[in-house]
């Protein structure tokens, strides 16, 4: 067997020629940190640190230092510079709270226009010309009457207007029982009228007048006509509702009879057109009572015809 032959010049070293990492270190510490010549004459030569010492003192040594430190260390310009950028910062956040102060007050102002124009300027300001009327009958209630009486909100923005009070300015014309009133937008409104529908007369000098199932008066008439002549109690509004209810309890032909009605605020009677009276009662029972009815004037000829106890009637 050939003998290992020797190391050739520039070839690579053998494991154990080569000088470990760690040793190289450590040699390369050791220079550092090693004292010259001259302070060896003056100090005690020191003890050789161990590896693991030497790997600390590296790490400690190689470990960044704090800003402030490493200002203070560079010297003035880099503490000027961190200063500066202190400044810089301050500065931006002024310059942002300024911004979002604005931007706040921008919105404020936005804000109270938009409540200006909306609830105050003349933008949204009603005009009774525009005003569409329906349900009015063309003698009572007319549309130019109905613009007339809410002519008193001429110019009140449509946004604060109050329909119900429009309504009510409607309703003053007696001949109106109810009114609805809606916007139509940006400065009309639309008002329906739903008009009183006459169910009796009453005396009054000079004529009669219509009255409606409310006990209310609202249009004079030369002369009864069709209707019968109501009398009604001082509670007038239950009175009337009484004889409402026993007019539409009637058919049509025994309701083309009745002459005269009375209402007293508890009983009912009324007179036909050939002179008969009908006791009637209360308004209780009012259907049986008007099928009672309409079976004795067909069947039994009768001055008095007493229906108030629809069950045992009496006629006289």
């Amino acid at each position: 067997m050939r003998p290992p032959s020797p190391r050739r010049p520039g070839g690579a070293r053998s494991n154990e020629e080569r000088p470990s990492h760690v040793e190289e270190t450590a040699s390369s510490f050791d220079e550092i940190v090693s004292p010259s010549e001259g302070e060896v004459a003056q100090e005690p030569k020191r003890r050789p640190a161990s590896l693991t010492e030497r790997r600390r003192a590296r790490t400690t040594v190689d470990r960044p230092m704090p800003v402030a430190d490493a200002a203070s260390l560079l010297g003035g310009e880099e503490a000027t510079d961190l200063g500066d950028r202190l400044r810089e910062r301050t500065r931006a956040r002024r310059i942002l709270l300024a911004r979002r102060i604005a931007l706040t007050l921008v919105m404020l102002a936005l804000a109270a226009g938009g409540v200006w124009v909306a609830f105050f300027s003349p933008v949204f300001a009603f005009s009774s010309s525009a005003v569409v009327v329906s349900g009015e009958d063309g003698t009572l209630v007319t549309a130019d009457s109905v613009r007339s009486s809410i002519a008193s909100f001429e110019g009140v923005p449509l946004t604060r207007l109050n329909t119900q009070a429009v309504a009510r300015a409607v309703e003053s014309n007696v001949a109106v029982r109810s009114a609805s009133v809606s916007r139509r937008w940006p400065t009309s409104l639309r008002v329906s009228v739903t008009m009183r529908t006459g169910m009796a007369v009453e005396a009054a000098s000079g004529g009669y007048w219509l009255v409606d199932d409310q006990g209310v008066a609202f249009q004079q008439v030369p002369s009864a006509g069709e209707y019968p002549l109501a009398t009604l109690p001082e509670d007038r509004a239950t009175g009337a509702a009484d004889i409402a209810s026993v007019l539409g309890a009637l058919d049509e032909a025994t309701r083309a009879q009745v002459a005269a009605v009375t209402s007293t605020g508890t009983q009912v009677n009324f007179t036909l057109r050939g002179g008969q009276t009908v006791k009637w009662g209360t308004r209780g029972d009012a259907p049986q009572k008007a099928r009672v009815l309409a079976t004795l004037l067909a069947n039994v000829q009768a001055s008095t015809y007493d229906v108030s106890s629809p069950n045992h009637p009496v006629t006289s």
